[in-house]
């Protein structure tokens, strides 16, 4: 959003950040997915070269493949190399020794696009937005189960409570707001219960989420905590470079276990498993990426352990883990036949004016008969 709608503000901050360094090189490394903020940060550039605003400073743009690995600054240095996109065992720190073995200055948009206003209004008035220890604003993504979802801006501790309710409006009528996941994929799962801590670096760790990307993905009555941490698991796993063994080797055992437990194998010890596994994948990681990818796991064990131990009893709570639950009929069936009419599988035998059944056998939980049903007459249990 900031490359897009405000290029001028990210390359100020560069220019500044160039000027007291005495650097003459800028890169900005925009992944390939995001075509509209290449666009504008090259007319961009363009501008600012024709009005002679660039003095000694040659600024040019990669474009990455969109590897999440890359985040990691050595990882998206190596790229810039034109090797693999890795992670680099730190120090010597880019600051020493980055970009071709030179000293190189690593942030982020959002970082740079605050040294404008930090210049023009002052450290002092930053400084008193936000909370003790974490100055400023942040900026997140509110998505999931909420009522207004798009980008915001608030001061730092905020709560997540006051971020949810009263500016994302809440959730949808007739659920409940259950948890929030904080930090992107390798955030950490925040229970409703916790609502009111407050959005900064320590509040957040001490309730086992980070600030990370920015991402916030309210999740409301209807989401399996456990199916949660297998989705952000799965895209961690995916995402890992295959440096460490830990990383590369642990978070696949990790997905495999949870991948059990979802589908209704799951053992007696596999919850100490888990949580030896992710302790040992974050030990042994030498980047943020295998570090913080047990989070959504951990977190989801820590505040909500009763789901996990529902999934080893066979039972899904939230009805979501398909092989856990099935489809039933109950006695507001009036007969109209439209579930049976949407049933690709010919689960539902066709009876008007009767009360129908379901074939658990041949049922593949797609969910149509429910969401068709004029009555509510289907339930999953």
């Amino acid at each position: 959003m900031l490359l897009e709608s405000f290029p001028f503000r990210v390359l100020e901050g560069m220019l500044i950040a160039a000027f007291a360094m005495g650097i003459e090189d800028g890169i900005l490394y925009i992944r390939a997915e995001y075509p509209h903020a290449v666009a504008s940060i090259r007319k961009a550039i363009q501008i600012l070269e024709s009005e002679g605003l660039l003095g000694s400073v040659r600024l040019r743009i990669v474009r990455g493949a969109g590897a999440f690995v890359c985040g990691e600054e050595t990882a998206l240095i190596s790229s810039l190399e034109g090797h693999r996109g890795t992670p680099r065992v730190k120090p010597p720190f880019p600051a020493e020794s980055g970009l071709w073995g030179k000293p190189t200055c690593v942030n982020n948009v959002e970082t740079f696009a605050l040294l404008p206003w930090i210049f023009r209004n002052g450290a002092d008035r930053f400084a008193a937005i936000g909370s003790n220890s974490s100055k400023g604003t942040k900026v997140f993504a509110l998505a999931g189960a909420i009522r207004r979802g798009g980008l915001i801006e608030v001061p730092m501790g905020t709560t997540i409570r006051q971020i949810v309710e009263e500016i994302g409006g809440g959730v949808g009528e007739g659920r409940t707001f259950k948890a929030v996941l904080i930090g992107g994929p390798s955030g950490g799962c925040v229970p409703a219960s916790l609502a009111d801590t407050p959005v900064d670096y320590e509040a957040l760790q001490s309730v086992g989420a980070i600030m990370g990307s920015g991402g916030m993905v309210v999740l409301d009555d209807r989401s399996c905590m456990v199916d949660v941490a297998r989705f952000f698991m799965s895209f961690t796993q995916n995402e890992s470079c295959g440096k460490c063994t830990m990383c590369r080797v642990g978070t696949r055992r990790m997905k495999e276990i949870l991948d059990r437990i979802c589908e209704g194998r799951g053992e007696s010890g596999d919850l100490e498993h888990l949580e030896t596994l992710a302790t040992a994948v974050t030990q042994g990681s030498i980047c943020g990426l295998g570090q913080t990818a047990p989070n959504p796991v951990l977190s989801t064990l820590r505040h909500f352990r009763s789901e996990y131990e529902a999934h080893l009893e066979g039972r899904c709570p939230a009805g979501r883990c398909m092989k856990l639950i099935r489809y039933r009929v109950n006695e507001k069936c009036i007969g109209c036949t439209r579930c049976a009419q949407v049933c690709p599988v010919d689960a539902i035998q066709l009876r008007p004016h009767e009360r129908h059944q379901i074939d658990t056998v041949k049922c593949v939980r797609c969910d149509m008969c429910r969401q068709s049903c004029p009555e509510e007459a289907i339930v999953i249990e």
